[in-house]
């Protein structure tokens, strides 16, 4: 719980700089051999999932970092032409297409 309230008081405090990260750069620090850029881009994909999980998307508590992550990867890969959204955009999106959360009023998907 202190992790998640750590990274929405981070999120909300850079809010105005959410998009420095597009998905070109995202992408470089998830292929990069130096391990400050492998850091840096899975500390992003898992500060974004973290704080916006059970919001915008719902899914599994099993789900490792490293597996999100490669799903954030083949995503970028797959998809060149949406790599110029912002970072944060592209991990919502790929989380709520794998994992949407259900109303649970009406059952439907948000």
């Amino acid at each position: 719980m202190k992790v998640k309230c750590f990274f929405l008081a981070l999120t909300l405090c850079a809010s105005a700089n959410a998009e420095f990260k597009d998905g070109n750069k995202l992408l470089a620090d998830i292929n990069s051999s130096y391990i400050a850029d492998n850091t840096a881009a899975l500390g992003y994909v898992m500060g974004v999932a973290d704080t916006t999980h059970g919001i915008l998307h719902c899914g599994p508590p099993n789900a490792t970092s490293g597996q999100i992550r490669d799903m954030v990867h083949n995503y970028l890969t797959n998809r060149p032409t949406e790599r110029t959204k912002t970072g944060d955009e592209i991990v919502v999106h790929v989380l709520r297409t794998m994992w949407p959360c259900q109303n649970k009023s009406k059952g439907q998907s948000l």
